[in-house]
């Protein structure tokens, strides 16, 4: 039975380090058991079960940890049985889940907190890849055989690009060597809402990859979108790139009105609150600061404005170019009403964290870095060495935009955007990129009160 103590008197941080460490390999062993028989097809070894095997080792793949919801671990595990291996991934999550749609243990908080005052049990579901409680469509996702057969494609390669555990997953179809579709797997409730999305495209001006298979609730094939994502351009090209603002408008002018009559989904400037409840959960030094920018975000934020059409994620890995126009633009779920600013915003907010991306590869600034002085006010000294001029492009675009729509409102809502992403940053490398992150927000936070 499921207890109902809140998971977040715990913080999020002590948490996952728990499930990372000590109690990794344990929750690894309750997922290994409860898994179902192997098919016939899988190895020589003549094992029927996971737990026939040997864990030789296992590594964290992600952390994810939202405020309210719960935290979960990914870890992909290396099994050895009469001299075969075998790679599986499992998944350990504090997320509420279906009743005996999993195996559950239960924590003894002191074991995480040692000075806990609450001793209730905490409930940890655990299971295997692509066996989610939530996401009945994944292990139709991932069997090669459905996937010749629905699509008549010759040999699939499939790989697992995004997986949000009881969330959402994307896998990649390759067929050849080529990139042939895309499976994105959701809750049926959430997957009917981009069919109905789809439905409004279609016919439209908008570039957006066409749908090629539905083949049951909460599964959704698009074909493959046409070009490379603008972040590439960004990274090699990032002149060319600050040109293509003038594409980006067309683009979001492109949206037929219809969308704006779809569902309204919260942006992420509507979701604020949780973000910054998130980050002081993580971080909890930084909650004053994050309680100022709150006041000065919720000052300055427009909510009385006429709802126009809007993607609702729109940034640079979901905008396919040729390098001159934006051929395709992917990630079509949090379409609906909404401003035009929440788009710009996000689009700002994600382009301002490219210099703090991937904490392992950070390299040292050289001294003749543009925009050393102020990229040195968020992470002194360091940088992702793959987005060396993406600030001349965020300043280009930032500056195109204030143009468009009014600017204490469009950086009130980047410093929205940008904290989601400080909330998101994944803390198993150290705390420098969620804090670089936050920092960013503040600097939004205060543009934002300049333009007021």
């Amino acid at each position: 039975m499921w207890c109902t103590m809140d998971v977040t008197t715990i913080r999020h941080r002590q948490l996952l380090d728990y499930m990372t460490g000590p109690g990794a390999l344990p929750l690894i062993r309750a997922a290994l058991k409860s898994a179902p028989a192997l098919p016939p097809s899988v190895g020589k070894s003549g094992y029927r079960y996971l737990t026939d095997y040997e864990v030789a080792s296992w590594k964290v793949s992600s952390t994810h940890a939202r405020p309210n919801a719960g935290a979960s671990v990914t870890y992909r595990v290396n099994l050895v049985g009469r001299g075969e291996p075998l790679k599986v991934t499992t998944v350990a999550s504090t997320e509420s889940v279906p009743r005996g749609s999993s195996m559950m243990l239960r924590c003894d908080p002191r074991m995480i907190e040692p000075d806990a005052e609450d001793t209730t049990p905490i409930p940890i579901n655990v299971w295997t890849f692509p066996h989610d409680p939530h996401l009945a469509g994944l292990p139709w996702a991932a069997d090669r055989a459905a996937i010749t057969e629905t699509l008549s494609v010759k040999d699939p390669r499939l790989e697992t690009v995004v997986y949000r555990p009881t969330r959402r997953a994307m896998i990649k179809i390759s067929e050849g060597g080529a990139v042939h579709s895309w499976v994105k797997v959701l809750k049926p409730r959430k997957a009917q809402a981009l069919l109905d999305t789809i439905g409004v495209l279609e016919g439209s001006e908008f570039p957006f990859a066409p749908m090629l298979a539905h083949p049951a609730a909460g599964i959704i094939v698009q074909a493959h979108g046409v070009g490379r994502p603008l972040a590439n351009l960004i990274s090699r090209e990032p002149y060319n790139a600050a040109r293509m603002f003038g594409q980006i408008k067309e683009v979001l002018d492109a949206l037929p009105d219809q969308v704006a009559d779809l569902p309204r989904q919260k942006s992420w400037t509507d979701r604020r609150a949780h973000y910054a409840k998130a980050i002081s959960q993580s971080l909890p030094d930084l909650t004053p600061a994050v309680n100022h920018m709150m006041r000065t975000i919720n000052a300055l934020v427009d909510e009385d404005q006429t709802p126009v059409p809007t993607h609702g994620d729109f940034f640079e890995a979901n905008l396919l170019t040729d390098g001159s126009k934006i051929t395709t633009v992917l990630d079509l779920d949090s379409m609906g009403p909404g401003t035009r600013a929440d788009d710009y915003a996000c689009l700002l907010a994600h382009v301002s964290v490219l210099p703090f991306l991937s904490p392992r590869r950070w390299v040292s600034a050289p001294s003749t870095e543009p925009w050393r002085t102020r990229l040195d006010q968020f992470l002194p000294g360091k940088r992702c060495p793959s987005y060396p001029e993406s600030e001349t492009v965020l300043e280009a675009w930032r500056l195109k935009a204030e143009r468009e729509v009014p600017a204490a409102d469009l950086y009130a809502r980047c410093a929205a955007v940008t904290l989601s992403l400080a909330s998101s940053a994944s803390l198993m490398w150290g705390e420098g990129e969620a804090r670089a992150r936050f920092a960013r927000a503040q600097w939004w936070a205060e543009l934002a009160r300049d333009s007021e």
